[in-house]
């Protein structure tokens, strides 16, 4: 039974994963309105490959009931995990700000801030994907330790 919650919270997760990806890069949006990323690319594949991969070893551990799936599940998403967190890192970076050409009332130039593409992703879903990324990480550990069943 827990392990179907399990799967449950991880479909969410990945669901809050994929809208957040879908927001940055702003799929369908003309060329011209692309922004930049100060996400690094080998993050931005990674993560969603090895908690991708860890999904599909827990499923294997749901067909199959061989602790060795949950284990394989367990390191996958502590990589990936780790991963997310360096992205979290990057997106809640304060604002860089760099000098528009215009100049304010003093004459001096006008600050904006650096626009870049997760600007764009809504704060509560970054956390709530975390959150349920940390609950669906304890309930796989827990798992593949046999305190739950």
């Amino acid at each position: 039974m827990v392990t179907n919650g399990v799967v449950l919270v991880w479909l969410f997760t990945m669901a809050a994963g994929a809208f957040m990806f879908g927001t940055a890069s702003r799929f369908g949006a003309p060329p011209a309105a692309i922004r930049n990323s100060r996400l690094p690319g080998p993050a931005l594949l990674s993560h969603p490959t090895l908690t991708g991969g860890a999904f599909a070893a827990w499923l294997g551990f749901i067909i199959t009931e061989e602790r060795a799936f949950a284990w394989v599940a367990v390191g996958m998403l502590a990589a990936g995990i780790s991963l997310g967190a360096v992205l979290f890192a990057q997106t809640m970076k304060p604002d860089r700000f760099v000098l528009a050409e215009e100049t304010d009332e003093v004459g001096d130039p006008v600050r904006r801030p650096y626009d870049v593409a997760e600007h764009e992703i809504p704060r509560p879903v970054i956390y709530g994907h975390g959150i349920l990324a940390a609950i669906t990480f304890t309930l796989v550990l827990l798992v593949a330790l046999g305190v739950l069943d």
